[in-house]
């Protein structure tokens, strides 16, 4: 337990240290603080980067101290000055993925850090934020993550006739999901909704497409892309962060959470596949040319930088860490390494990449970690599994099951190592 020392009468003749401050006018500064983690939190942020910004919001309004604990579903806080301290909770309960308003919470905090915001503008600015429209339309953000999946059809093997199927596909889906949420249906039924509806899309067009134009389309890889809009990316990246850092319990809730979204999408085309008692067969490789790689790895990471609201001028760079980790794990794969090392060394590029750019541009990593993580989801792995679940061989199942999770840890461990190392250097990030 830490333990607070208030400044002597000669420290404040000195200016060493800073000047009490009263009862309400510590609420006001953990107010503040409260309400820029709250708005953090709601939109996607990790728990270290929330912790780290209601600390620096509320050390620089005033407090001498600020000591923070946060946890998925809320934060609590002491603000201190001298002998008086005041301790509050906040209650999160919205929950959702804006990385342009987390961005603009941070930009606040530098701007009060370096003296040109009171505790009033402050306030004032986040509740601007939290006010603000997403930076990217309905209908522009609908074709983004289309694209996206479209480009993990190729990068699973698949050609122009599953580009076209997991385009419309996955393009009504995220049309469903937006209709869904707006009415605040739950957020794990809404997902095996969609998943069970753009399964069924995607389906049904793989079916059509060759009667109308001579094209081959493999219906196992137009499914597989059809539902990855629905891949809880966030989630996966901020569990590994916050695990990493020594945070197991804010860790485990939301692996936990990533866990039964990523169950409710194989349950969504579980009930597709069963009722419609379609032969698939699931004939995935990983895209033979390089250049088509590398392009597809582009366009999914940079659809899913706009579901995820990245800030226009930091989109393309955004995009390029998905591809650069891609690259690199489409190059160890071809030179015969084990998929395990390709995975590490992709989450180590996207670690690097994330670390570079976030100093450089002067903004949060997750900005860059979220969608380059993207491109590497083994979602061909996950789908065998569900396909060998409703063939009833469960050994198969689980076998690929654990065989994803352990990709998965891969690439969490690679990113975690770069994450590491740069708390050994003790050097903030702003």
């Amino acid at each position: 337990m830490a333990t607070f020392f208030s400044a002597s009468d000669q420290e404040l003749e000195a200016g060493t240290a800073r000047p009490a401050l009263s009862r309400d006018a510590l609420r006001d500064v953990l107010t503040t603080a409260l309400r820029a983690g709250q708005l953090m939190l709601e939109n996607g942020a990790n728990t270290a980067r929330v912790e780290e910004t209601v600390h620096r919001m509320g050390t620089a309004l005033g407090a001498e101290w600020m000591d923070v604990y946060v946890t998925p579903q809320g934060i609590i806080a002491s603000a201190v000055s001298h002998h008086e301290h005041r301790t509050r909770i906040q209650r999160v309960t919205k929950s959702g993925v804006d990385l342009s308003r987390v961005a603009a919470v941070m930009d606040v905090s530098r701007r009060t850090e370096r003296g040109e915001l009171t505790i009033a503008a402050a306030l004032d600015a986040l509740d601007r934020i939290a006010r603000q429209p997403r930076l990217y339309g309905v209908w522009l953000t609908t074709l983004a993550v289309a694209l996206g999946c479209a480009g993990f059809a190729v990068l699973f093997g698949g050609g122009l006739g599953e580009f076209v199927v997991v385009l419309l596909a996955a393009a009504c889906g995220q049309a469903l999901r937006h209709s869904l949420l707006h009415r605040n249906l739950d957020r794990l039924m809404t997902t095996a909704f969609v998943a069970a509806s753009a399964s069924a899309l995607a389906l049904a067009f793989a079916t059509a497409l060759p009667l109308a134009v001579p094209i081959g389309v493999k219906p196992a890889v137009a499914i597989t892309g059809s539902v990855l809009l629905l891949v809880p990316g966030v989630l996966m990246v901020s569990s590994t962060a916050d695990m990493v850092r020594g945070d197991i319990t804010s860790g485990v809730a939301r692996a936990t959470a990533a866990l039964l979204a990523v169950m409710s999408i194989g349950a969504g085309i579980w009930a597709t596949l069963l009722i419609s008692r379609a032969p698939v067969a699931l004939e995935t490789t990983l895209q033979p040319n390089l250049l088509v790689a590398l392009l597809m790895a582009l366009l999914a990471a940079g659809g899913f930088g706009v579901l995820f609201d990245v800030p226009y001028q930091v989109l393309p760079f955004a995009a390029l860490t998905g591809m650069l980790a891609y690259g690199v794990r489409w190059l160890i794969a071809y030179a015969g390494g084990p998929v395990e090392v390709a995975f590490f060394f992709a989450g180590l590029t996207i670690g690097a990449m994330a670390e570079l750019l976030a100093r450089r541009l002067r903004t949060t990593s997750s900005l860059f970690a979220i969608p380059g993580y993207i491109p590497l989801v083994p979602g061909a792995i996950a789908f065998r599994a569900v396909l060998k679940f409703v063939e009833a061989d469960y050994t198969a199942g689980l076998a690929d099951a654990v065989r994803a999770v352990l990709l998965i840890v891969a690439i969490a461990v690679g990113m975690g190592t770069v994450s590491a190392l740069v708390r050994l250097r003790h050097k903030p990030l702003f």
